[in-house]
């Protein structure tokens, strides 16, 4: 990663290293941190494997996996053939309708057991019955967390955008 600076190339190693102990290749983390901090936003295979000395396989790979997560996206780029990779706009809303799907079937999944085990003793049904309340909790207040995120967002947003509509010295300017 010689051509990155290297504060840069830090904040990709340390994606690469969390996303890794989230059980993802480090390689997906720094694809990913690269594509969050570099200009231009959208990458080649060809920019991505020379940025992060990796093969273009290795590359192609991982955006293809990332593009799955719904992290990346491939955009074009007007007169260039190639494909392009960069940070979807609702990368991270994605990321969290992912997880939040995947808790809800791990509670269904445990109501199942359940319902396997429904003559079995109390102490038997425990496990499943803590994953069940587990992931039925989680279920619930993420949804609400990202219901509140999604009103706050909007807020700022429009904040932002009222902002961005006055012209600078405007305030207190009156008829």
């Amino acid at each position: 990663m010689s051509q990155i600076p290297e504060a840069y190339r830090r904040f990709v190693d340390d994606t690469g290293l969390l996303l890794e102990a989230a059980g993802m290749p480090r390689i997906a983390g720094q694809v990913l941190g690269w594509l969050l901090v570099c200009e231009p936003e959208a990458q080649s295979l060809t920019d991505l494997s020379e940025a992060l000395s990796v093969s273009k396989a290795s590359a192609s790979t991982t955006t293809r996996m990332l593009t799955q997560f719904g992290l990346i996206e491939r955009a074009v780029l007007p007169g260039d053939r190639r494909d392009y990779y960069r940070v979807a706009d609702d990368a991270w809303h994605r990321f969290f309708q992912t997880r939040m799907s995947t808790m809800n079937k791990l509670q269904r999944n445990a109501e199942r057991g359940l319902k396997l085990l429904a003559d079995a003793p109390p102490a038997r049904r425990a496990r499943l019955e803590r994953m069940r309340t587990l992931f039925g909790f989680l279920g619930r207040e993420m949804a609400k967390l990202m219901q509140q995120f999604e009103v706050e967002n909007a807020a700022g947003s429009q904040a932002s955008a009222n902002d961005a509509a006055e012209p600078i010295g405007a305030e207190g300017s009156g008829p």
